[in-house]
């Protein structure tokens, strides 16, 4: 995919490979990435240029030659529009390879720079080059929490520099397209502020609640990375607004979660900001994870054995005074998921309910991690938490 200013006209252009245009015979390994120190100039004007991604800026160097277009033959990061300086696209490597079998076998390649078109594609799925779990700093904490939207996002820019910050880009605007982090962490933490604003003596720990089991399902058949890519699921501001139950944390909750985890007093300064706190003096954590949290992750001590976890839980009524939750559950093969107890009744707000949730969980294909679900409904709302089961690779 790619993005530009530009408006082409339908014009055709002889299409020509990188290594066809060569300087010298010599020359036409490196050619094929479109390096401008092994393109001959006389070779590239006028022409749709077809190379190999081999790095950024190359259609600067067809711009300069006086190419007419590039398609660039890539299977890195094809699910996010780049912006290139001239008008180009990039293609993975199947299709690249079909319009390199076209551009030998055809006596007069053509080819025209056309105008983008949409495409489209299942959504939400989570961008290849989005960080995957498991978490590496703890086997007991699922990673990611949550997905937010973070591809091809029009944002603000400056004008101080051009779209792609090349030499010799004349392109400059008040706004872009972006991808990546920078572009779902605002997204994220605009949730997060549009919940505070509705409950502004919330805990951190509760409005990360709020976000997670609010979030909308995200299809596994197009994440194959399943919890381990997307979390608890995209952010859905209206519900998490609203989101009926909380799992609620003070300080001293992370503190035990960090002493099971095995850190000590010097490790956990620079956490806490203080040397004072001995682990040793700590009250243990309750349950497998010793953490109160929206998500449950029971990865196996060997593939090739059972493994069972008792987790344990606390929410918080934040919802109709009176309420009545049932847990739904669903274990996928292999595991088998008690919940107890089955139903939790409240009658004021604030009010705490505990319940806890048995994982049991049968060998595994190392590498192999499987999903489950724990639903609390009530009459108006549905409080999602998943639940991972993860066989870790030998």
């Amino acid at each position: 995919m790619g993005i530009s200013m530009f408006k082409p006209k339908a014009k055709s252009y002889p299409l020509v490979s990188g290594v066809d245009a060569a300087k010298t015979k010599d020359d036409q390994y490196l050619a094929r990435y479109c390096f401008s120190d092994y393109l001959d100039r006389k070779k590239v004007k006028g022409n749709v240029m077809v190379c190999k991604m081999g790095g950024a800026g190359v259609e600067s160097t067809i711009k300069r030659y006086g190419g007419a277009g590039a398609i660039l033959v890539s299977d890195q990061y094809l699910d996010n529009a780049q912006i290139f300086m001239a008008p180009a696209t990039s293609v993975n490597s199947s299709i690249g390879d079909v319009i390199y079998g076209y551009v030998n076998s055809s006596r007069s390649p053509s080819a025209v720079v056309q105008k983008t078109r949409e495409v489209t594609i299942p959504a939400p799925f989570v961008a290849s080059f989005s960080s995957r779990g498991p978490n590496p700093g703890s086997i007991r904490l699922l990673k990611p929490d949550i997905a937010a939207p973070g591809i091809d996002i029009l944002a603000a820019f400056t004008l101080k520099r051009s779209l792609t910050g090349l030499d010799g880009d004349t392109q400059f605007s008040k706004f872009t397209i972006l991808s990546g982090t920078s572009m779902s962490c605002p997204h994220a933490a605009g949730v997060a502020a549009y919940v505070k604003s509705f409950h502004p003596d919330w805990s951190p720990a509760a409005i990360k609640s709020a976000i997670i089991t609010s979030a909308k399902p995200i299809s596994r058949r197009v994440n194959k990375d399943a919890e381990f890519a997307y979390g608890g699921g995209q952010v859905n501001p209206r519900r998490a607004a609203s989101p009926g139950l909380v799992y609620d944390m003070d300080d001293i909750s992370y503190v035990q979660f960090l002493c099971g985890e095995g850190y000590n007093a010097t490790t956990l300064a620079p956490l806490v900001g203080s040397r004072s706190i001995n682990c040793s003096s700590i009250v243990p954590g309750i349950g497998h994870d010793s953490l109160n949290y929206p998500t449950i992750q029971l990865t196996l001590r060997t593939a090739k054995a059972s493994t069972m976890a008792v987790f344990r839980r606390r929410v918080t009524n934040v919802g109709p005074p009176s309420s009545v939750y049932n847990a739904t559950v669903r274990a996928p093969k292999g595991v088998e998921i008690t919940v107890e107890p089955m139903s939790l009744s409240f009658t004021k707000p604030s009010q705490k309910r505990s319940f806890k949730v048995v994982v049991k969980a049968k060998q595994m294909t190392p590498g192999k991690i499987v999903s489950g679900l724990l639903v609390w409904k009530s009459q108006r709302h549905s409080v999602r938490s998943p639940i991972v089961i993860y066989s870790p690779s030998d």
